[in-house]
């Protein structure tokens, strides 16, 4: 709604974002344009909802005194009509789009998840907040090394809790550097994690690792150490 309140201008603003966010879900990069997205919707959807009460936090001045009983009359400083009917045909337009836009972001959300694989890397320890997270693709050699901190529970975020990664390194991975070889080497140089959960995160197709595979791994690794 910024610079110039105009629905149709602001139709047009609507469908170049919802455009760039097309662009990103084409190429499964889902981190932030879904969160994004989302929020954008809810705080649409939220405001038309309440809209009702808008009016009276707009400044007013006073325009006389009417009664009996003796009371002041006040005015508001923003013309009502033409502003609310500017949001609510902009609103119009843009919450269904959302809305579709949301879906289609969720379900690509919902086909990645499924398509991974996370396991855990040997015997978990009794508490698995905190340790390491092996990501790769089977068409890859190549394993990239995080180290991952569960922190407190968020309901706006996929599990339900908050997952902090810190990446570490790229390891070439083979026979003689299986993972579990790759896990006992971590334990040795970073002594301050003697038993960490270890997990690996497989992805039968290279993707985003930022936009996609970190944020879909936060809700895989908080549903399994749940």
């Amino acid at each position: 709604m910024q610079n110039w309140l105009d629905s149709e201008y602001q139709q047009y603003v609507v469908m170049a974002y919802l455009q760039s966010v097309q662009q990103h879900f084409a190429g499964n990069q889902l981190h932030p344009a879904l969160p994004d997205l989302r929020e954008h919707y809810n705080r649409g959807a939220t405001f038309m909802q309440g809209k009702g009460s808008l009016s009276a936090s707009f400044p007013r001045r006073v325009r006389g005194i009417k009664g009996p009983p003796p009371s002041i009359d006040y005015v508001s400083d923003v013309p009502d009509d033409n502003f609310m009917t500017e949001i609510d045909a902009t609103l119009a337009f843009a919450l269904p789009r959302f809305r579709q836009a949301v879906a289609e972001g969720e379900q690509r959300w919902a086909d990645i998840a499924q398509a991974l694989t996370l396991e855990p890397v040997g015997l978990l320890p009794l508490r698995p907040e905190e340790g390491y997270l092996f990501v790769y693709a089977t068409q890859q050699r190549k394993t990239d090394v995080y180290q991952f901190r569960l922190t407190l529970y968020a309901s706006q975020v996929p599990g339900g809790r908050i997952v902090r990664f810190r990446y570490l390194e790229s390891v070439q991975q083979g026979l003689a550097n299986t993972l579990e070889n790759i896990k006992l080497d971590l334990i040795r140089r970073h002594t301050h994690l003697p038993n960490p959960a270890t997990f690996r995160l497989e992805s039968k197709q290279p993707l985003p690792v930022a936009e996609t595979l970190l944020p879909i791994a936060n809700q895989l690794l908080a549903q399994a150490v749940a």
